[in-house]
């Protein structure tokens, strides 16, 4: 979505209203305050495209690894 200037932002937000939810469903634990940190650097924090993609990259994957401890 940033690489066609399109609304990422809004997109960001309704994913981090859903992962603030998940600490109903899942346990507290350091990835889950690592995947909210990184969420919240690249919507406060102005970042090249590069770090920007990484960082959603390493997100996705903190929470599959979320999901994959409940399984």
């Amino acid at each position: 979505m940033r690489e066609n200037n399109e609304s990422w932002q809004n997109q960001l937000d309704t994913v981090l209203i859903e992962i603030v939810g998940l600490n109903n469903l899942l346990p507290f634990n350091e990835n889950y305050l690592i995947l909210l940190s990184k969420l919240e650097g690249i919507r406060n924090y102005d970042t090249e495209f590069s770090i920007y993609r990484k960082t959603v990259f390493e997100a996705i994957s903190l929470l599959r690894g979320l999901f994959n401890e409940k399984l």
